[in-house]
């Protein structure tokens, strides 16, 4: 009898237990689906502000006729554009969805930044820059009309972020307009109705349309992509991984979309790891591990290290690590390649470290994949010492310089010795070309808590 008793006690604390666990991890889900949702809101609400303020900025541009104006005026839209751009990527919908609307975002601001760099030069608009002008503000109106559709209804509660942040990825993928695709979907197609813009900028279609170089030759399958992803991922100690393709990827690096899950208890766990294997040599693109952050924990020196060791052990050899940018607590590091001691900008890796416990928990080398080759690099014309002589007399230079092969806004890649310096407490790099002696590229370094920026 006692241990029939014993027995049904054991049974009911079981269950309770259980219980307790479901209900913690029920409203544990609860939270992370209230936090995701205020983010979607928030990011949602961000990119309809700035595209009202690039319509508004649009419009003042096509009237001004001052140099000095128009100098203001496209630098604040080119801001503009970098924050809507930030904000849209954020929303719960896919990157084919949205593609278009981000590019026009993209091209709009890079193209306006160079119509500012030409104003504070004293340049005025062409008639063919006038026209783009145009253009863009019809674009933009017609976006932020779209906008305003998604907007009301939001109000209406046709749709609803809480409820897309409950949703799964896979939910989200299988559903597509049962959620808020269809509505920014809608979008999207208003904005392949204009051509896009061309000019002789970083992000113009011509360009973009370029061969990746640093992919290989064979095309692989579904099965290897599966592979490659396992091989990518980060295996934690006793890990036991679940790959599987869940969809193709089109653009200049055509990619098998992979989903990974660590296995837990012999079923899969909600945590996906999400990275785009290519089709053509099989490169992991990026890759992205969403999760919870825990209390910060490591130095952003010890992630820097966990993030090199990484990188090494994945075949990227000779990477050196630039700047970096901190926000809460993931640290985001821009590794290039070294050669002949001259750092090489076109071959970039970012990797993102998690300082509650070290994780590596997304990277990008698509930089990477589109420049790095077999370079000869060629023998710098002026000494450190004449390429010093040659930078504004403004400046104290801190430090010695280095050579570096930096990027030009068409591709180009130019040898530049790299300067560091100060002027009235703000920091600036500049580039002298080593070849020509002429003034390449100067960049403010912003140094902040969250790492270090340039503008």
């Amino acid at each position: 009898m006692r241990k029939w008793m014993a027995a049904i006690l054991v049974g009911i604390l079981a269950v309770a237990g259980v219980g307790y666990w479901g209900y913690q991890q029920y409203t544990a889900r609860q939270r992370m689906e209230t936090v995701l949702a205020n983010n979607y809101n928030r990011a949602y609400y961000n990119t309809l502000d700035h595209v009202q303020n690039l319509e508004v900025l649009l419009a003042k541009s096509l009237v001004a006729a001052d140099r000095q104006q128009d100098d203001k005026l496209f630098t604040e839209i080119w801001q503009q554009t970098t924050a809507a751009l930030d904000n849209v990527t954020q929303l719960p919908v896919t990157d084919v969805v949205i593609g278009r609307t981000a590019k026009f975002l993209t091209q709009m601001g890079d193209f306006t930044r160079r119509l500012a760099e030409n104003a504070a030069s004293g340049q005025t608009l062409s008639s063919e820059q006038y026209a783009s002008l145009q253009e863009l503000y019809q674009q933009a109106g017609d976006l932020n009309n779209e906008l305003q559709k998604v907007e009301t209804q939001v109000t209406k509660g046709q749709i609803n972020f809480r409820e897309m942040a409950g949703r799964t990825r896979t939910e989200m993928a299988r559903e597509g307009r049962q959620l808020a695709n269809a509505n920014f979907q809608t979008i999207d197609e208003t904005m392949h109705r204009y051509p896009t813009l061309i000019y002789d900028g970083p992000f113009s279609d011509h360009l973009e349309n370029r061969e990746p170089k640093a992919l290989g030759d064979r095309e692989i399958d579904e099965n290897t992509a599966r592979a490659r992803a396992l091989e990518f991922v980060e295996n934690n100690p006793g890990g036991n991984y679940i790959a599987q393709v869940t969809g193709n990827v089109e653009g200049n690096i055509p990619a098998y979309r992979v989903e990974i899950v660590p296995r837990q208890n012999g079923e899969a766990a909600d945590r996906p790891v999400v990275m785009d294997i290519s089709r053509q040599g099989g490169k992991v693109i990026w890759s992205i591990h969403p999760r919870e952050l825990g209390e910060e924990k490591w130095t952003v020196e010890r992630a820097r290290s966990k993030a090199k060791e990484f990188l090494k052990q994945r075949g990227y050899e000779n990477m050196v690590s630039s700047y970096y940018q901190k926000h809460d607590t993931v640290v985001t590091f821009n590794f290039v390649t070294q050669k002949d001691n001259v750092i090489v900008y076109p071959d970039m890796v970012k990797v993102s470290v998690a300082l509650d416990n070290g994780e590596i928990v997304g990277t990008d080398a698509r930089g990477y994949l589109m420049g790095h080759r077999q370079r000869d690099i060629p023998k710098p014309e002026l000494s450190e010492q004449e390429a010093r002589d040659l930078v504004g007399k403004g400046l104290e230079i801190k430090g010695k310089g280095r050579l570096a092969l930096i990027p030009t806004e068409t591709y180009e890649e130019k040898l530049c010795w790299e300067f560091q310096g100060e002027m009235q407490d703000n920091n600036f790099l500049i580039y002298i070309n080593a070849l020509t002696g002429n003034e390449e590229r100067i960049l403010q370094l912003f140094n902040t808590d969250n790492g270090q920026l340039t503008m």
